[in-house]
Parts: C-alpha cells; structure tokens; sequence
C-alpha cells in the first residue's frame, strides 16, 4: 500500500500530465480557426476584385463597404486572439529544472540525511505548481481561441452578406 505522499505525489504527477495534454490538444485545434483566416483573407481578395469602386456611392455598395470592413476587422480580432492562444502557452511555463535542482539542494544542504520522502515531497510541489501554471494557461488559452473562432465565424458570416449583396451591386 502506498503512502500518503506516494498517493499525492501520483495524483499531481496524473494531473500535471492531463493539463499538459489538454494543453497540446488546444494547440493543435488552433489549426481550424487559422484554415478559416486563410479562407477568408482569399475571399476577400476575390470580393475586392469583384467591387466596382466606381459605383461607391450606391446604397449596395456601401453596404458592401460596410460589411466588407466590418470582416476585415473581426479577421483581425480573430487573428489577435489566435496569437494570444500561443503567448498565453508562452508565459504559463512550469518551474524549471534548474529552479528544482536548486531547491533540492537547499533540502540537502539543511538536512544531509534528507529523506526520499522529503525529496518526494519536493517534486511533488513541482508537479503541484506546473499542474496549476498549465491549468491557468489552458483556461486562458482556450478561451482565447474560441473567441478567435467566433470571430472567423462573424468575418464569413459579413462576407457572405457582402457576396449576397454583390449581384445588386453590379446590375445596380
């Protein structure tokens, strides 16, 4: 039977590795909003050439202005907030290494006869602290990235507006 400093120190160990697996499945998922920016930056490409500036005061047109720069704008808040999913990961980091080997050695320093328990202990406030820095960031982070999905969402949803509106625009 283990006792109770094993039992916590695998219990942190376990948690430590789900957030930092949940941590890598968000990283990955940021690959479907960053297709979508994609998408939408060529779209808007084909709406641009697609626009006959010289009918810009027309009411189909400026409604196409509008919807148009209302998607560029919400495709750079979706862009900001896939950035933020990665500088969030950044600046969430487990102690280092040598951060713990330092600690081990003041245990060692003050106790020479530090026990496994003691040492135990510490790499279980390591897991402890780790576990807490990436569930901080993979809150943060994956909040992050669905508002930069909402906001490719938002982008498609004022370009497909501004496509819609286009055949008025030209037979206008």
């Amino acid at each position: 039977m283990k006792s109770p400093v094993e039992l916590r120190h695998d219990h942190l160990r376990q948690l430590y590795f789900s957030e930092r697996a949940k941590r890598e499945g968000i990283r990955g998922s940021i690959a479907t909003p960053l297709a979508a920016i994609a998408f939408v930056v060529f779209s808007l490409g084909t709406l641009a050439t697609e626009f006959d500036a010289a009918r810009w005061r027309e009411p189909a047109s400026l409604a196409i202005i509008a919807l148009g720069l209302g998607s560029v704008l919400a495709l750079f808040a979706a862009a900001y907030h896939a950035v933020m999913v990665e500088w969030l990961f950044v600046y969430h980091e487990p102690p280092g290494l040598d951060d713990l080997l330092a600690a081990e050695d003041r245990i060692r320093a003050e106790n020479p006869e530090a026990t496994e328990t003691q040492l135990t202990e510490l790499l279980t406030a390591g897991y402890a602290i780790a576990y807490r820095q990436y569930l901080c960031g993979n809150v943060v982070s994956a909040r992050a990235r669905t508002w930069s999905l909402r906001y490719v969402l938002l982008s498609l949803l004022l370009l497909a507006l501004s496509f819609a509106l286009l055949p008025l625009h030209l037979a206008g």
